[in-house]
């Protein structure tokens, strides 16, 4: 049933996918705890 033929190819492509959406994630959560602590700073004057 599995040949792994296409193996070469679609192992690399599942890496790459998973390092995007880590990088993806990361920067989301980045993004937010900047924008959180910027909210914070402006909601104490």
């Amino acid at each position: 049933m599995f040949d792994f033929k296409h193996a070469e190819y679609i192992v690399p492509a599942f890496a790459i996918t998973a390092i995007v959406f880590a990088g993806m994630i990361g920067f989301s959560l980045n993004h937010a705890r900047r924008w959180r602590k910027r909210y914070e700073e402006l909601t104490r004057k």
